[in-house]
């Protein structure tokens, strides 16, 4: 056996040891903390009431409002061009009444204005004419207009303001209602546009599909997700996200059968994700959250001021940041050393694992890197590989405010334009692209039975 075979075969052992010990201690752990809950139940309500009854400190602003000293003025540019020019003449003196004022051109002020036309409803007849073809030996209509919805009572450009103003500024539709009523002079249901919503989505689903193809073959995938409701049900929205694609499903289920419905089983890319067991088996390797075991560390910091406490805190901290100094040194060391060093950070943090804590919070934690201690630090395994779900927590964001300001979805048929209809708008946002006109160009070519997908990713 050669001197690299035995290397290889010690760390296989050093490997399958390091499991059996974690499973004994999450074994003993285990019971140690059911002996301890028997005993000290009652105590440990009570002191988990005096705890949150105690109000925490209110943090002052942390930076004075207003731009900083030295801040150069903005302001705005003026227009490109003048679609119209107003001339103000006097006849008379102002304070005088004298009406024999001579003209002083060089006294003149310009001002410039910009403002918005008031919009009007315009109706369109479309004729499409019949012709007799002596080849065929039946009649030919001529086509589609190329603004022409067919079968449709509503042009396009209500349809795609209505996307925008439903799904990016998040407006109900009895405001989109009065809003083209009032504004417009459009007369239309809330019901005639959850329809053509949903209508528009349907025709739009050739465009998502390019959407989850390439989520499917992203290097990497941020996943994240939050509570939804369709018809006052419980329901999960979830979101699978990268820098140039963001694709939204709506699903009754919290489990891991969304993550392989949407990735497949097979996804060989790595998912970003925070310590939800939905996310254990999906992907070729997981990047957990460090962000999000920032924020409970700096909580739990907060609710025990005990010595064991704080030495906890700055322990792991000491690693997770020691682990972003490397990240960030990469290309200082050769592959052998920055190897060494990321060996020797997963076993300070299977030792800190491993370690004994007074505090509940702290013991719920160390077993979380018992068990994800080999995940929390792929990205230094993965170059470029983020090492925070921060990018799924922004894009999920959206539906979030949506979701304060509306009731979610009341239908399956609802819920199924959201996806839709989100995942491309969001997509757009990300590609760089106008919504507006793409939703255009798109929906009428697919309405006028064109089914090719137009949406190019870049």
């Amino acid at each position: 056996m050669t001197d690299g075979e035995r290397l290889d075969h010690l760390t296989l052992v050093m490997q399958a040891s390091k499991e059996e010990m974690a499973d004994e201690i999450i074994r003993l752990r285990r019971e140690n903390r059911e002996l301890k809950e028997r005993l000290e139940k009652e105590a440990a309500k009570e002191a988990e009431r005096k705890s949150h009854q105690q109000r925490k400190p209110i943090k002052s602003r942390w930076k004075k409002l207003g731009a900083p000293v030295g801040h150069h003025g903005a302001t705005r540019s003026k227009p490109d061009h003048v679609d119209k020019t107003i001339d103000q003449y006097l006849d008379a003196c102002p304070d005088c009444g004298c009406r024999q004022m001579g003209i002083a051109p060089s006294a003149n002020q310009e001002h410039i204005q910009e403002d918005i036309i008031p919009a009007h409803v315009e109706v369109t007849k479309f004729i499409h004419h019949g012709y007799w073809c002596p080849c065929c030996k039946e009649v030919k209509m001529a086509g589609y207009a190329p603004e022409e919805v067919p079968y449709g009572y509503l042009g396009p450009n209500v349809l795609i303001l209505t996307v925008r103003m439903k799904y990016h500024q998040g407006l109900s539709y009895e405001k989109i209602r009065q809003f083209l009523e009032g504004f417009c002079g459009l007369k239309v249901t809330e019901s005639a546009l959850a329809q053509a919503l949903q209508r528009i989505a349907r025709w739009l689903e050739v465009e998502e599909s390019i959407v989850l193809a390439a989520i499917r073959a992203s290097p990497y995938v941020h996943i994240d997700e939050t509570g939804w409701k369709i018809a006052g049900r419980g329901h999960w929205l979830w979101d699978f996200v990268n820098l140039r694609v963001a694709l939204y499903k709506i699903r009754r289920s919290r489990g891991q059968s969304v993550p392989e419905e949407v990735l497949t089983k097979n996804y060989q890319g790595h998912v970003i994700s925070d310590f939800w067991s939905a996310y254990n088996k999906i992907g070729k390797l997981r990047q957990r959250c460090i962000v999000h075991l920032k924020r409970e560390m700096k909580r739990v910091k907060e609710l025990d001021a005990s010595q064991n406490s704080q030495q906890a805190y700055k322990c792991l901290n000491r690693i997770l940041n020691d682990a972003k100094r490397l990240n960030d040194r990469r290309k200082e060391f050769d592959a052998p050393i920055f190897i060494h060093r990321l060996r020797l950070l997963e076993h300070r943090l299977f030792e800190f694992a491993t370690g004994t804590f007074e505090g509940k919070h702290w013991q719920r934690i160390s077993a979380r890197m018992l068990k994800y201690y080999r995940e929390m630090l792929t990205f230094l395994k993965v170059n470029g590989l983020p090492s925070d779900n921060n990018h799924a927590e922004r894009m999920i964001r959206p539906n979030v405010i949506f979701r304060k300001i509306s009731f979610e979805n009341m239908s399956e048929k609802g819920a199924r334009a959201h996806e839709v209809l989100m995942s491309l708008l969001q997509t757009l946002r990300l590609q760089k692209m106008e919504p507006s006109a793409f939703f255009k160009q798109a929906y009428l070519a697919h309405r006028q039975g064109r089914p090719q997908p137009l949406l190019m990713l870049q």
